[in-house]
């Protein structure tokens, strides 16, 4: 694995269009079947109970979610003749109709390209036997000396650039939101109180190691540690995470010891398992762009969200209403320079850098995709980002696009738990619209820095906002039982609302005040009997006047 800015973002690749032919030219021992169709299952899209779980069907069913062929587990009947050859199973991908399996006998290849329901046979890389778990159970001790004012402790900026404070006041860290972690190791998790909470509530519901086979996913590398502790850390005033109620699955999908395509296999396999979980939300703080066999490496025309195998795995997970948040990559100054797969994905939330003053990070990769999309996403603090200290009672800072994607995954989490009923596109279309330059997107932080109080307020029913600069951020043209009002002020000012019929006759009038460097939120109940038809609210905030027209559905 070469790490950069201490990042975990691949450099890995693949050849889709590998030839039939192509069966080990370079003596790997993982390899990709391939097949044709799923005929011979004994399985239905009739009975989806079978392989995916209660959870996760009732997130299809309330995102309007239809089980299709996608979902079918990989042909039974298929995998037993590979099997039956000498080739055991590795790892399966229904998504990619795949099997990765482990030899690197040429003749025995052949012979299953030969098959008529094998598709294409093609290398993956190098497979790795598990090692004994090592565990160090020595604790930290707890350092009431670290402590700081702030109840998030140093973590306070990377949280209230999003608006991440507001909204858990409001109740909403994540509780209740299922995440997947797909890293290349949790080194030490087990072991530090920052996440005590975590284990203590049972809120770690299950571990994977996709790349060596077990359960033991604390080993190999630091990196997936620092990622879960910018989402599931709750220290107060040391360091709290921006998801710190949430539950989480810890998947090890990469393969720190080399680059190797078997990692977009493990990869598409662990967002797999985690949508037959039921899990809300991902994030993936890993890329992909290049490789060891720089014959698999891609160009940048690849790059279009469909080509990659992790891309494909992606777009699809993403159709199953899970919100994937995927590191944007940190080749912004490298001779790269773009983001990498599956950054590229269309349904995914590819997160930029920035700094702690809210600018760009100069790491940080750029888009757009070559067919024109704007990528990254949104953008989070990935430059001096705090994450818990492995070795003490402590923090540390890091640099990377890998920590700005899971700080920014845990505010989804977060405003997921707020709208449990609400799909995952409309989800991500708040969080792109409440985006720092929503107005002018661009290839370096796509829509910006969002503010997750402010998409909170615009997926509410009916909701106006007044941002601190007395500008008119967002208003509904259709208002139904309820309006919102929400202002934000610096200073101690007065809050007027009068609400006229279509005739000017006043219907509604409020009074009222903000006491400065708050959030006022005022309520216009009760509208469900009201006639339908065209009403006038007039809003007074110290000076300021607005007029906005709307219709009563």
């Amino acid at each position: 694995m070469k790490y950069s800015l201490l990042i975990l973002t691949s450099i890995v690749s693949i050849h889709l269009n590998a030839q039939k032919n192509d069966y080990n030219h370079h003596g790997h021992s993982l390899h990709c079947i391939e097949f044709t169709d799923k005929k011979n299952s004994p399985f239905s899209v009739f009975r989806p109970q079978e392989f995916l779980s209660a959870r996760a069907l009732e997130r299809r069913e309330l995102q309007g979610i239809e089980i299709d062929e996608n979902d079918l587990p990989v042909s039974p009947d298929y995998t037993e003749q590979i099997v039956a050859l000498g080739a055991p199973v590795h790892a399966k991908s229904k998504w990619l109709n795949s099997l990765a399996v482990h030899t690197k006998d040429t003749l025995l290849l052949k012979k299953i390209a030969e098959l008529p329901f094998v598709k294409a046979v093609y290398p993956l890389g190098k497979f790795r036997k598990a090692e004994k778990p090592k565990m160090n159970k020595k604790r930290p001790k707890v350092d009431p000396s670290k402590h700081e004012k702030d109840y998030y402790g140093q973590a306070d900026n990377q949280i209230k650039m999003l608006g991440g404070d507001v909204l858990h006041s409001y109740g909403y860290t994540g509780k209740g939101v299922h995440v997947a972690v797909l890293d290349g190791g949790f080194l030490n998790v087990y072991r530090m109180p920052v996440f005590d909470s975590m284990f203590n509530e049972n809120r770690l519901l299950g571990t994977h190691d996709f790349v060596q086979g077990d359960r033991f996913v604390y080993e190999s590398s630091s990196h997936g540690c620092n990622v879960l502790s910018c989402m599931a850390s709750k220290s107060p005033h040391l360091m709290v995470g921006t998801a710190p109620d949430a539950s989480y699955y810890l998947f090890k999908t990469e393969d720190v010891k080399g680059e190797f395509r078997i990692e977009e296999f493990n990869w598409v396999a662990a967002v797999e398992y985690a949508d037959s979980l039921g899990v809300e939300v991902i994030n993936s703080s890993l890329g992909y762009t290049g490789f060891n066999d720089t014959t698999m490496s891609y160009k940048y025309h690849q790059l279009d969200g469909k080509t990659a195998m992790c891309s494909r795995g992606a777009e699809i997970g993403a159709s199953k209403g899970i919100l994937i948040v995927n590191s944007a990559g940190n080749e912004g100054s490298g001779p790269w320079h773009y983001i990498g797969t599956p950054a590229d994905t269309r349904g995914v939330l590819s997160v930029a850098a920035v700094r702690p003053d809210g600018k760009r990070a100069s790491f940080s990769s750029w888009g757009p995709t070559p067919d024109g999309r704007i990528k990254p996403d949104i953008a989070a603090q990935g430059r001096h980002t705090v994450v818990a200290s492995m070795t003490k009672y402590d923090i540390q800072r890091t640099n990377g696009t890998s920590f700005s994607s899971p700080v920014m995954a845990g505010m989804v989490a977060s405003l997921k738990q707020a709208f449990p009923d609400r799909n995952s596109e409309e989800i991500k279309n708040a969080i792109r619209m409440s985006g720092s330059i929503a107005s002018q997107p661009d290839s370096s932080l796509g829509f910006g820095i969002p503010n997750f109080f402010f998409a909170y307020m615009a997926m509410l029913e009916s909701s106006i906002i007044i941002d601190h600069r007395g500008e008119l951020y967002y208003a509904p043209k259709i208002i139904d039982s309820q309006l919102h009002l929400f202002v934000e002020q610096r200073k101690a000012t007065t809050i007027k609302l009068t609400l006229f019929n279509n005739f000017m006759q006043e219907k509604y009038m409020y009074e009222g005040f903000t006491k400065g460097n708050e959030i006022a939120e005022v309520k216009i109940p009760d509208l469900k009997d009201w006639p339908k038809g065209v009403y006038i609210l007039k809003i007074e905030i110290g000076l300021n006047r607005f007029w906005l027209e709307m219709v009563k559905s």
